[in-house]
């Protein structure tokens, strides 16, 4: 199986006969299963960087949502309120018992004796160019 050097080396490294190869067999055994075991952990370091990230924006989006809530109920509160009632009717030209209501008067306006200004007639436009020249400009520019 093995030739020349390779097998003098294994001799003067692993003096243990024929479970020599069974051993390196073993050993490359254990390299391959402690490097997918460093491959996963690489993997799951790089999935909780990306979880951590989602996590922080999530939190960041909730802190927005509870802010604008606590401003809408503010506003809720306010809006519920006499003071915004009241707002609201004087807006709408109401007035509150006990206080005195002025209407100015509406001056009516005079016409205008001048007669008005002659209109100018529109330029007539000149007439459109046949279809077989508009064709010809649209392809021969």
């Amino acid at each position: 199986m093995l030739r020349g050097r390779v097998r003098r080396w294994l001799a003067a490294t692993f003096p243990g006969g024929g479970r020599t190869l069974a051993s390196l067999a073993l050993i490359a055994l254990l390299l391959v299963m402690t490097g997918g075991m460093a491959v996963n952990l690489v993997n799951q370091i790089v999935i909780a960087r990306h979880l951590e990230r989602e996590l922080a924006a999530a939190n960041d989006q909730v802190a927005g949502l509870q802010a604008t809530t606590q401003s809408l109920e503010a506003r809720l509160e306010y809006e519920r309120s006499d003071a915004a009632a009241e707002e609201w009717a004087r807006d709408l030209g109401l007035a509150r018992e006990g206080d005195i209501v002025i209407v100015p008067e509406r001056v009516p306006e005079v016409a205008p004796t001048t007669a008005p200004a002659a209109v100018p007639s529109p330029v007539p436009l000149p007439p459109p160019p046949p279809n077989w020249q508009r064709w010809w400009q649209a392809f021969f520019p």
